[in-house]
């Protein structure tokens, strides 16, 4: 798993950075991958004896299983430290470059851990790195998945704050925490006197949990009852929001008027995409 150095205030004041109590801890995490990946890989290696290929299955399954988390859990690192964007609602644009840059970087690592695994069977041209086959294929497969998914998320994002500014909501109400990054909450009236927004489907681009702090207020661009775009102030994640009850809106999304929905259209809010 990769992090993101600080390069930059972000806005927000100093962010406490890893401190060196943390590398031993992440060292140790690393190693119990290695051994248990190795494991896996010897295990499923007994393919290639005549009287123990059945215990291959089962390392073969495991091998797959810890595969599959790792490129997850790869892609979906959420941001690490500062960021080089201010995250007071002032710049839209950087929020949505730095995302698209730290998913391309991950994307670049993954392609080069399936180039050495491809290069090593051929290279070797060994029986034990038959295995290296189909974990590179399934590497590649499930992280070109992932990473598109997230991409999209990105660059309907990226429509959105093109059409929006962002303004405060404050408190956040977390609702619900689904796999793949997505979730439901409600955002506040942000102090103004307004309502609390209707209950809205999210989904994160990058990390599989709640944001730190983010029920203190978030920055949202969007029209509420069409969806629109979160950011978690200090740490700069962003977020993709659409009505998690999209048909019960529709006679309300109806009366909006023209120019709201021209906006929204512009924006690529008018369509149920989450």
């Amino acid at each position: 798993m990769s992090t993101e150095k600080s390069v930059g205030s972000g806005g927000s004041g100093p962010v406490a950075q890893p401190g060196r109590a943390e590398q031993p801890s992440r060292l140790r995490m690393l190693a119990k991958w290695a051994l248990a990946f190795a494991a896996a890989y010897g295990l499923s290696l007994l393919v290639l004896t005549d009287w123990l290929v059945f215990l291959a299955v089962p390392g073969l399954i495991a091998l797959m299983a810890l595969t599959a988390t790792a490129v997850l859990l790869l892609l979906y690192e959420p941001l690490r430290g500062d960021v080089p964007y201010a995250t007071d609602g002032s710049d839209r644009r950087g929020v949505v470059r730095h995302h698209r840059t730290v998913l391309l970087r991950r994307y670049a690592m993954l392609v080069c851990v399936v180039a050495a695994l491809v290069a090593l069977v051929f290279v070797t041209q060994s029986d034990y790195a038959v295995m290296a086959a189909p974990t590179a294929v399934m590497t590649f497969l499930l992280g070109t998945g992932f990473w598109g998914q997230q991409m999209r998320s990105v660059r309907l994002a990226a429509r959105v704050l093109e059409v929006y500014d962002f303004t405060f909501r404050a408190p956040v109400e977390k609702l619900n925490l689904r796999g793949s990054g997505k979730r439901s909450l409600r955002l506040g009236g942000g102090g103004s006197g307004a309502e609390q927004s209707p209950e809205l489907a999210a989904h994160q681009p990058l990390g599989k949990l709640w944001p730190k702090n983010i029920e203190d207020g978030v920055w949202f661009a969007g029209d509420e009852i069409f969806g629109g775009v979160v950011m978690v102030p200090g740490s700069g994640e962003l977020m993709r929001v659409q009505p998690l009850k999209w048909d019960e809106l529709a006679p309300e999304r109806s009366r909006a008027g023209a120019e709201r929905l021209e906006k929204a259209k512009r924006a690529g809010l008018a369509r149920r995409s989450l």
